[in-house]
C-alpha cells in the first residue's frame, strides 16, 4: 500500500496533469522495484513532465500488457520477471526485435518506433559489458 508520503516524493501526483506521459515498468512481483523511484527523480531533475509506474502484470497476460501500451499512450515500458521471454514472443509477431533482443529470446524495454510500431530491446548485455568495461574489465574475446 502507497502512502502518502509515497504518491508526492516517488510520484510526484501533485504535479500529474493530462498532458503527463506515462511510463511503467511490469513484473510480477514489481512492487519492491525501485525503478519508479529513479525515473521519477530523473525526470523530476530533467523538468519532465512524466510518471513511471510499476505495474504488476501476471504471469501470462505480458502481450496484453504490451498491446495496453498502445491503449494507454504510454511512452515506454520496461519488462522485469517473468516477462522477458513472453513480451518477445508478442513483439516477435507483432512489432520488431532489435537484433539484440532477437538473438537473446528476451525484451527489457518496450519503445514505439517513429513509424508507429512497438519495438523490443535487450539493454541488460550492454550494460552488463558497460559495468565490466567501467570496472577495468575488458570482456572481448573471454568466453
Amino acid at each position: 500500500m502507497l502512502s502518502f508520503d509515497d504518491l508526492k516524493s516517488i510520484y510526484n501526483y501533485d504535479h500529474v496533469g493530462p498532458e503527463t506521459r506515462l511510463f511503467a515498468v511490469i513484473g510480477d512481483p514489481v512492487s519492491h522495484s525501485l525503478s519508479p523511484a529513479l525515473h521519477n527523480a530523473a525526470f523530476a531533475t530533467l523538468g519532465l513532465d512524466w510518471v513511471y509506474v510499476a505495474l504488476e502484470v501476471a504471469a501470462g497476460d505480458a502481450g496484453a500488457a504490451v498491446d495496453a501500451m498502445c491503449a494507454l499512450h504510454l511512452g515506454g515500458l520496461s519488462v522485469t520477471m517473468p516477462h522477458k521471454d513472453a513480451v518477445a514472443d508478442h513483439l516477435a509477431r507483432t512489432g520488431r526485435l532489435d537484433p539484440a533482443a532477437a538473438s537473446l529470446h528476451s525484451v527489457n524495454t518496450v519503445v514505439r518506433a517513429p513509424d508507429g510500431v512497438l519495438e523490443g530491446h535487450s539493454t541488460d548485455g550492454a550494460g552488463f559489458v558497460a559495468s565490466l568495461r567501467a570496472a577495468g574489465i575488458d570482456p572481448t574475446g573471454r568466453a
